[in-house]
């Protein structure tokens, strides 16, 4: 499992750049996560935790630091802090890819944390 997580983290890094990751593949950390337009900044901090059942389970929620916003002021869906991982505090977006998650052996044939960061995008993409 651990040889799998560390290939798609190397996709990652292709991808989003600097990344952190914990060696035992149970968290994946980006450090400079292009944020959508609509939100209080250009980048932040994302961090995904990776369920014991990866891939077969699918990442739930995502986290970014406390005091992220919308930039309108208004306030953010399905969304709470403080939330404790990794020794810090962190803003919780509640994300659930119910029935969306169909992964295969072959990590570039099915979904995986590259497919999981896609729809975190798209959550934030709607800022609300």
């Amino acid at each position: 499992m651990i040889e799998r997580i560390l290939q798609e983290i190397e996709i990652l890094c292709k991808q989003y750049g600097e990344l952190e990751y914990d060696p035992n593949g149970s968290w994946v950390l980006f450090k400079q996560f292009k944020v959508p337009v609509g939100w209080d900044r250009e980048y932040t901090e994302l961090l995904v935790i990776i369920p014991s059942g990866y891939p077969s389970i699918p990442p739930d929620n995502f986290f970014v630091p406390t005091g992220f916003k919308i930039a309108s002021g208004k306030p953010i869906g399905n969304y709470s802090e403080p939330v404790a991982h990794i020794n810090r505090q962190w803003g919780q977006f509640s994300y659930h890819l119910d029935g969306e998650w169909k992964p295969a052996s072959n990590i570039l044939d099915g979904d995986n944390l590259m497919s999981f960061m896609l729809k975190v995008n798209d959550r934030l993409e709607e800022a609300s």
